[in-house]
């Protein structure tokens, strides 16, 4: 899981309508909406505004991120929860999210990033919501991506969790990685999936590009008009590559966290059960 860092998330508390308004522009959904239709749900099915989340600090490996437990209060917030910041850290934390009878429980470490429902011990993951999010934004800018050629930038673990939906959509899909052998190991999965390993050459002509990796997207490589679903960090473009997108979909949080916040909820009721995309699992019952 990418490390954040302060400086790539000190302005999400305060910039939830502006990314909005950019959403609304590049897919006519605002992060709400979006969250919604990833985990394929109505409003009228789940109201967020039942929900206590929690958001515990945890000092457990390279320690805390400035202002990441804070950023994510202020996201779910954002779409209509309640929400708390735990005054201690990791277990400790913990029994006082329990304690003030949180419904929803966010906690990160150096390799998991969680939403634990208190209900019913399972949780949402963040490389599967951060998928399912920015895979739901592509196709949604797409309209639609049935035999289209799509450039694949990254065979990790989101890479593979969104070629696997891509394979679903059944699009013809380009992979390259900076290791040939992982988009060796994709592309074996899927008929219509090749191999490419110069990321200079991948990007000629490209149109549909997602960008599951944190490299960087020179602006010349950019195709005028090109659709680019990005959620590597940080940012991987350059003044002339954002001038030249058609639709560019990226934050450092927002919406992975929105997709896990809203999938996490539906755990608690039975009577809900969420059409997702058969590559994406919950991982665990705890």
């Amino acid at each position: 899981m990418t490390r954040l860092t302060p400086s790539m998330i000190y302005d999400v508390p305060y910039t939830s309508i502006e990314r909005d308004n950019e959403l609304i522009q590049s897919i006519g959904l605002t992060l709400k909406d979006l969250a919604y239709e990833a985990v394929g749900l109505h409003p009228h099915e789940l109201n967020l505004g039942d929900y206590l989340a929690a958001a515990v600090p945890v000092t457990s490996g390279k320690g805390m991120t400035e202002g990441f437990s804070e950023s994510v209060c202020s996201i779910v917030e954002h779409l209509g929860m309640q929400s708390m910041l735990t005054r201690r850290t990791d277990v400790a934390g913990l029994s006082d999210a329990l304690a003030a009878k949180a419904d929803i429980i966010f906690m990160a470490d150096d390799d998991e990033f969680i939403a634990l429902n208190a209900h019913t011990g399972n949780f949402s993951n963040n490389t599967h919501s951060t998928a399912l999010g920015y895979f739901t934004a592509f196709r949604r800018a797409a309209g639609s991506l049935r035999n289209k050629d799509v450039l694949l930038i990254g065979a990790g673990r989101i890479g593979n969790l969104v070629g696997d939906m891509l394979a679903a959509e059944q699009a013809y899909v380009t992979v390259v990685d900076k290791d040939i052998t992982r988009s060796e190991t994709l592309c074996r999965r899927h008929d219509k999936f090749t191999v490419e390993n110069s990321l200079e050459k991948a990007m000629q002509n490209s149109k549909l590009i997602f960008n599951a990796s944190p490299a960087k997207l020179p602006g010349e490589w950019i195709t005028e008009g090109a659709i680019i679903s990005s959620p590597g960090v940080p940012f991987s473009f350059d003044k002339e590559g954002f001038s030249k997108v058609g639709a560019l979909i990226h934050d450092p949080l927002q919406i992975g966290v929105s997709v896990m916040a809203l999938w996490s909820a539906s755990l608690s009721s039975p009577s809900i059960t969420l059409p997702l995309h058969e590559p994406i699992k919950l991982e665990v019952s705890l």
